[in-house]
């Protein structure tokens, strides 16, 4: 079974330098360097394309537990859809794009100060698109 092996290896070296042809490992190389055509994705909507937005249902309880500094916002949320978050952190940012509130229902456009939890790369949430808009976020004074 060995030498049914080795002949065969040696059959295909041979016609290998008889007939000169592009390996498959070269083809592949040949392949990879191919140009492709670049294809620029664009954020902003094109002229006169409307999108309607529709309001997600909002969760069953949400609440400010404290606002931990200036950008941040420790957030319950309680929803049998997406789960239960005891102490979310959620950040200032700006608004990607056109949504509602969850905490008083107001339309958030794109730009406009907002809320969202933390992503970090192992884990997303799945209220992450949810957004609070700043301005429905009342200031606590400090005490101190």
């Amino acid at each position: 079974m060995t030498c049914r092996l080795e002949d065969d290896i040696v059959r295909r070296a041979l016609i290998a330098l008889l007939i000169p042809e592009l390996s498959t490992s070269e083809l592949s190389k040949a392949e990879r360097y191919v140009r492709k055509k670049k294809v620029r994705k664009t954020k902003r909507p094109q002229a006169g394309v409307v999108e309607s937005i529709v309001p997600e249902p909002p969760p069953a309880r949400i609440w400010i537990v404290e606002q931990r500094t200036s950008n941040t916002l420790s957030v319950s949320w309680s929803d049998p859809r997406s789960g239960n978050y005891a102490d979310q952190v959620w950040r200032l940012g700006l608004a990607r794009t056109a949504s509602f509130c969850v905490l008083s229902g107001m339309q958030i456009r794109c730009g406009d100060s907002v809320f969202r939890p933390l992503v970090c790369e192992r884990h997303v949430p799945v209220n992450g698109n949810r957004m609070i808009l700043a301005s429905a976020v009342p200031t606590i004074p400090d005490t101190m």
